[in-house]
């Protein structure tokens, strides 16, 4: 059995390629395409002849992705990118087309459809950085943001501050109306983080009864403004059973410089103001 490769086969196979392939001239205009289209739209072999990489990829801007590659394969270059196209994501690869001499003489790109690998690895990744129960991003993922907040205040100067909070009680509240109510209790008050919190800003479950937010760019003044913002609106609440928060605020660069120092600067804080408050409530027991 004869298994030669005869040119029709590998035509036939080319055409059946999943995504789209084209070359273009120097001018950047399609002289050839090949493959069986991408979701939703059929790209019949040759339809695309004649139209410009711009008008087939839609791209506004001839100076950015993709049509920046494309200019660089003109010069020789390679090139592997992920490019949003119509709720699709591309994944293109991109080189220069050389004639038998080796003169380039345009450019060879393939696009394929990669938006579903791309929502798996965005799932998986949103899972390994948040909290399952709250939402929130989780204790390693607030940690590493505040790493990365620190070199970058470093650089540029600014301060930010992070906030250790405390929700008060969460055992008397299991232990009176149930885990699920006390479950309850956690998604409460990360709803109200969110809400209190700007886009820039980090609301995360620490672990247990403890939550962190990172406020960016902020001072003292404002971490204290948010710090009563967030206490006013649990009181202010009239679910059962009614919230509170012990409160600990650090700041950078005031309170230290590494994440270890802010966040004990926060805690201790924190610390105080729940012993305070324990006080206060023995007290208005007696």
């Amino acid at each position: 059995m004869s298994h030669d490769l005869r040119p029709e086969h590998v035509l036939a196979a080319v055409c059946q390629m999943p995504g789209v392939g084209w070359a273009t001239d120097r001018n950047l205009r399609i002289t050839a395409n090949w493959g069986c289209g991408l979701p939703g739209a059929s790209v019949p072999a040759g339809s695309l002849v004649g139209k410009t990489v711009c008008e087939f990829l839609g791209a506004v801007d001839p100076y950015a992705t993709p049509i920046a590659e494309h200019r660089e394969a003109l010069h020789g270059h390679t090139s592997e990118f992920e490019f949003n196209r119509n709720q699709l994501v591309l994944e293109i690869r991109l080189a220069p087309l050389r004639s038998a001499s080796g003169d380039i003489t345009g450019c060879i790109g393939v696009a394929s459809d990669i938006t579903h690998r791309k929502q798996t690895e965005e799932r998986i990744r949103y899972q390994a950085t948040h909290d399952a129960l709250t939402g929130l991003a989780n204790y390693r993922e607030f940690m590493d943001t505040v790493d990365r907040e620190i070199k970058r205040a470093d650089r540029s100067r600014h301060g930010f501050a992070v906030l250790m909070l405390d929700l008060d009680d969460l055992k008397v509240i299991n232990d009176r109306f149930g885990h699920l109510e006390g479950n309850r209790a956690l998604k409460r008050v990360a709803t109200l983080l969110k809400e209190q919190c700007r886009s820039t800003d980090l609301a995360a479950r620490y672990g247990g009864d403890e939550f962190a937010v990172m406020l960016i760019e902020a001072d003292p003044g404002m971490a204290d403004h948010v710090s009563n913002r967030i206490e006013a609106s649990l009181t202010k609440g009239n679910e059962e059973p009614r919230l509170t928060v012990s409160i600990g605020i650090g700041v950078f660069p005031d309170d230290g410089r590494t994440t270890q120092e802010l966040l004990q600067a926060a805690d201790r804080r924190l610390y105080r103001c729940k012993k305070s408050s324990r006080d206060r409530r023995r007290v208005a027991v007696r």
